[in-house]
């Protein structure tokens, strides 16, 4: 990520498992509750766009959207 985006964009990884973690970021479990969204889910800037696995290639495109360039 560092190396197509430099300092734009990170990945923060977040093991809702844990419970001080979990209540740390209630926010989003009840996005992912809510939604009926599966685990692993995919936040960028706080907005669910994967479900299910983690897809590299749909994670750049949309780091991508979201900063309006193509790497």
């Amino acid at each position: 990520m560092t190396r197509r985006f430099g300092d734009r964009a990170t990945i923060e990884y977040i093991d809702t498992g844990d419970p001080v973690t979990r209540a740390a970021h209630e926010a989003d479990v009840q996005t992912i509750q809510e939604r009926g969204l599966i685990y692993p889910v995919t936040f960028v800037d706080d907005e669910a766009v994967y479900d299910g696995a983690v897809s590299y290639p749909g994670i750049i495109r949309a780091v991508e959207n979201k900063l309006g360039t193509t790497a």
